[in-house]
This record gives C-alpha cells, structure tokens and sequence, in this order.
C-alpha cells in the first residue's frame, strides 16, 4: 500500500488538533498518511481546518459537510480518522468500516459498552483496523516508565497510586464533557489514566468505587474562545480500590472541582523500589527509589541500556529522552502523529494497532466500573461491565440523549 489516504471526520477541537498532528508526521514521515479530505457538518469549521491543514501539508484537502458524500466523492480513501462528539462514535463508526473503510475513532470510543461492542462486532466481521486515539500512552516518559517496571528495576509491583485533583469551576475545553448525555468528564478526561493504569502494571479486575457531582455551574472559554455556562449533570469527583488480575493493587483518585489546591502524583510500589511516574506531557522526569537511592535523568538509563522509543518516536522526541522540555502545542501535535503513524502501520502491516478497539472498550470499562460500582454499592467485576451485563448507570447516559 502507498501513502494513506484519510479522511478527517470532525473538525473542532479535536480535528484541528489531529490536522496538525498529520502535518508533525509528513515533516518526519513524509509518505505515511496524506489527509485527501475533511468534513464537518458546519462548513465553516471545515473551512477553517481545510485552510491550516494547506499551509502545513502543502495541498488542500477536499471539504464536505456529509460524510456519506465524502466517502462517495473523495477519491481512493483508505481510512477515517474519526474526530466528532462521543454520542455519534458508534453510528459513524460502523457505517464506515462496512464501506471497506479503517476508522481511528477517538477517545471514548464509544458512549456506552454496548455501543463500543457493536462497532467492534462491525470492525470484526468487515475485516478492517479500528484504533482508538489515546495518545498519552505515547508520552516519551510513560514509555520509560513502563519500560523501567518490565526491566525489573522495582521488583514486583504491588500497588499503584492514581492521584489526580483539578481546579473547578471552569469548563474543561469545552462545555458538552460535564453533560451526561455525552458520558461526562470522567469519561472523557479521567478515562486517560485508565489507559496509563494498565499499560504500567496490567489489566484491572475489580473495582470498588464511589462517585459524585461536586459542581454543577460551570463557566468559562470553549475551545475557540466563546463564552459559556453549563449545568453540569455527570459526575466531577471519584475514588476507587483497584484489584488487578496478578494480585497488585490500586487508589485511583479523580477531582475535578477543587476549589484550592490541585495536585497529580502517579506512583508504582514494588518489591524492591518505587516508580514516580510524571503527568503526561509535562516532559518532567521519571523517578525511581530504592531505599535511599534516587534514580532518574542519565542515571535511570543507565540502568537500561536496550531501552529506546519506537522509530517513529525517536523521530520524534529523540532516541532515549529522559526529559523534555516543549511547548504544549507541539508535544499534542507530536503525541498526535505517533498514533497516526501506528494506525497507519498496522493497516499496512495487518497487525493490531497498539490501541484497538478492545483497548479502547476495556478503559471506557474502568470508568463505568467506577460508576457501576457506585450506582450498585457493591465491587464489581470488569468483565461484567464489559460483556454488557451491569449497565444500569449507562442506562442512565442513555435516558439523558432522549
């Protein structure tokens, strides 16, 4: 297969961010992926996506305002990268990929399980990838990390600290991820660390969890500077004990309506040593300790002397960063094309992309197992929640989109 052919599907936030991502991968990959199209049902906002991406790409993708009309008139898609509101992941999603097409949705991948099962079921039987866009499993030092914990450099895990408290009373980007009817923060934001929790120490098993609303009138800038207010109507606030299926154990603490101080610790505690993991792409270090010893910067590689980002990551950040220091926008973009570069990879390749569908489906899984929890007072297991047994909170998601 030649370079790629996309289509962008989805032009706020989020698509423009993605436009901007392909161009970060033709400047290290130039062949990779070649964006022939966009849509967005407000043509402005397609317009002005079309308009960046021919100053950063050299050319300027053909605009639609429908998607069906888009997969009739652009000439020789391959895939979709698929950037709109989480309630229409599932619709769009499964309509593409039985036009023959691959679709990268992105995180959520879906509103509700039964919903995600559906677009996997859909992917399965036309043959084609489904990726899910979460792109801070890329981050340069969530790789060492990981990496840090498979080379045995803290023993055994045994458990993990998820801490994270984030200032309320704005709008998070935009207003729509405090509604319930488009799944709420904790689906939209927090579920990154679901991703991140089992990329370090493996897949969760149960979970007991308690959530609530702590904020309900929320104000401030959307994405493209509008003003706006809110009534939030989802769940801000959480905290859950995390059972794992090789016997380590987990805190995974969420607040998003501190009214004072905010904080993020993300700590691994295995038998022989301690892992402090950073925020993603904040660029600061990883630190290890063991005893008295403190590991990181220079020190810490050497401890891994095989350890090196994937190719098209070295392009990227460098062979084996351990810091870095970027503006904000440029490791979005950065983060951004390594997941088009994989996505684009395993279509060629036919392996599975590094998030697929089930990656995807299974951190959607840890949120509602949170909330199921909840609802249910009582653990529950993530293979209840992943079958579709427990649903009665997404039920609740559900009744909110009537």
């Amino acid at each position: 297969m030649d370079m790629l052919n996309m289509l962008l599907v989805g032009c706020g936030m989020m698509g423009a961010r993605h436009a901007r991502g392909i161009g970060e991968l033709q400047r290290v990959a130039p062949v990779a992926v070649r964006l022939a199209a966009v849509c967005d049902v407000r043509r402005e906002a397609a317009e002005k996506v079309a308009d960046e991406a021919e100053q950063l790409l050299g050319h300027r993708p053909a605009v639609f305002t429908d998607v069906e009309a888009a997969v009739s008139e652009a000439p020789d898609l391959d895939a979709v990268d698929l950037v709109t509101e989480p309630r229409s992941h599932d619709e769009l999603t499964v309509s593409l990929l039985q036009s023959g097409l691959h679709v990268l949705c992105e995180k959520p991948l879906a509103l509700t399980i039964r919903r995600g099962l559906r677009m996997i079921e859909a992917a399965d039987a036309a043959g084609r990838v489904l990726a899910t866009a979460e792109n801070n499993r890329r981050d340069p030092m969530n790789r060492l990390a990981r990496a840090c914990i498979e080379g045995g450099l803290i023993g055994t895990p045994n458990f993990i600290l998820q801490l994270l408290i984030n200032p309320g009373g704005r709008i998070i980007a935009t207003a729509w991820r405090h509604r319930l009817a488009m799944g709420g923060v904790l689906l939209d934001v927090a579920i990154h660390a679901a991703y991140e929790i089992e990329a370090l120490v493996g897949h969760v098993e149960t979970i007991c969890g308690r959530a609530q609303l702590v904020q309900t009138d929320r104000a401030g800038k959307e994405y493209d500077g509008t003003e706006v207010a809110v009534e939030a109507d989802a769940e801000d606030c959480f905290s859950a004990v995390l059972g794992l299926a090789n016997g380590c154990r987990g805190q995974w603490t969420g607040h998003f309506a501190s009214p004072g101080e905010t904080m993020f610790k993300r700590l691994v505690v295995g038998s022989e040593g301690t892992l402090s993991c950073p925020s993603s792409r904040s660029g600061r270090p990883v630190e290890l300790r063991r005893g008295d010893e403190l590991l990181t910067g220079d020190a810490l590689l050497a401890e891994l002397p095989e350890y090196s980002l994937k190719p098209i990551e070295s392009a990227l950040f460098g062979e084996r960063p351990s810091s870095y220091q970027l503006e904000s926008v440029v490791t979005d973009r950065k983060l951004i094309a390594a997941e088009l570069h994989d996505f684009a990879e395993a279509i060629r390749s036919g392996r599975a992309p590094e998030s697929d569908g089930r990656t995807g489906l299974r951190a959607a899984g840890l949120i509602y197992g949170v909330l199921e929890s909840s609802l249910a007072g009582r653990v529950v297991s993530v293979s209840e929640v992943l079958d579709g047994s427990l649903h009665a909170y997404q039920d609740r998601v559900e009744a909110a989109m009537l």
